[in-house]
């Protein structure tokens, strides 16, 4: 279900975007012929998405499958979707080829017009249990369909990847990769996925990075790097103000609650952390705001001697249903921003469920401002 846009303030013109045209059919994978039950190479289902390779497919998840693919909770982790009921997860790189790589791909609506110039994004995330994250995952456009022949010739160059090309590691936030790309004529397809060379893969240690299992996951990692992806687009730029790509990692990024606070206040610092609230969607512990979050996490960098008490809150439904998802919530938090390099010493935890509602009418919207995580300054 898309998200209800409740905020004082939308990030990079959401609501323009609606009316823009996708290139990309079926870009959120939500769209199947049948029922998902296993999830294994089951993208296939997602029609018209197909694989360059006819035996090996990227898997799907799926709020309608309870087991090991569902959504949020599933084997490699736990992820709530970018958009909609269902992503995708496809291996970018697997430990000396222990475990093959997998790739998405699929026909656009239309043929791209020679020397017009698109905007091109796809989000990615990767999975809690990998033990490798990767660099040189991209977007491919072309006019003819790409097998695994073509790609394991290691010969291909994708037109769309990070401008740094970085190692894609965050486990948390979904991470857009976007990129303009001037068409030219005829391209009908793209393609996703890591097409570097497997020796180079290996051999050239700045290509992965060896992932430390998240606290509270028991599982064994994965000798790969599997990453799940969602809402991939392709727009004609005609149709954008702008195709606003790395400017910061917190774009274009939907808001289920925001607060806008004037940039002109002077304040301390204490009092500027103290303003920021990440907000949630009901029953989950994963935020739907991630760019308050990346504001904390500046704002700590720049001030190391601050200790701070992250608060955990839920709406009265939730205190029914789920006791424990206001800890959770502050927890889930913390460990974020251990694994972004804040100090834990310099975190603490609280829960304060329903004891400090901002709004008790019992609306939606006033339970989406309940739905959240503050933050106390505890030492200077």
């Amino acid at each position: 279900m898309k998200k209800l846009i409740l905020g004082l303030t939308m990030l990079f013109g959401a609501s323009a975007v609606m009316a823009q045209k996708n290139l990309v059919p079926n870009p959120s994978f939500e769209r199947t012929v049948k029922k998902p039950k296993k999830g294994v190479n089951e993208m296939l289902l997602a029609e018209p998405w197909f694989s360059p390779d006819e035996e090996i497919a990227p898997d799907m998840y799926s709020k309608q499958i309870k087991k090991e693919h569902g959504i949020p909770e599933n084997k490699y982790g736990h992820q709530n979707s970018e958009a909609g009921q269902n992503y995708i997860g496809l291996r970018a790189y697997g430990y000396k080829e222990k475990l093959p790589r997998t790739f998405a791909e699929v026909k656009l609506f239309d043929a791209l017009t020679e020397g017009k110039s698109y905007c091109v994004s796809f989000n990615i995330a990767l999975s809690k249990i990998s033990k490798y994250a990767s660099r040189n995952i991209g977007a491919y456009l072309t006019e003819k369909k790409v097998r695994m022949k073509d790609i394991e010739s290691w010969t291909i160059t994708p037109q769309i990847m990070h401008s740094k090309n970085i190692v894609h590691e965050d486990q948390y936030l979904w991470i857009t990769v976007c990129g303009i790309y001037k068409a030219k004529g005829g391209e009908r397809y793209i393609t996703i996925g890591n097409f570097q060379d497997q020796e180079d893969m290996d051999r050239n240690k700045e290509n992965t990075k060896r992932m430390k299992r998240p606290k509270g996951y028991t599982q064994l990692q994965t000798y790969d790097a599997y990453y799940f992806l969602d809402d991939v687009k392709v727009i004609n730029m005609d149709e954008l103000e702008g195709c606003s790509c790395e400017k910061s990692d917190d774009e274009d990024f939907e808001v289920v609650y925001s607060e806008n606070v004037s940039e002109e206040l002077d304040m301390t610092v204490a009092g500027e952390l103290e303003l920021k609230k990440v907000f949630f969607d009901e029953d989950s512990d994963v935020t739907n705001s991630p760019t308050a979050l990346i504001e904390v996490i500046r704002i700590l960098k720049e001030n190391e001697n601050l200790k701070i008490e992250i608060v955990g809150h839920m709406d009265k439904t939730e205190s029914r249903n789920t006791a424990d998802i206001s800890l959770r919530r502050a927890e889930k938090i913390r460990e974020y921003l251990v694994s972004k390099g804040i100090d834990e010493s310099r975190l603490s935890v609280r829960d304060a469920r329903i004891l400090e509602m901002v709004d008790e009418s019992g609306t939606k919207a006033g339970n989406a401002q309940n739905r959240r995580v503050t933050f106390k300054v505890t030492a200077e």
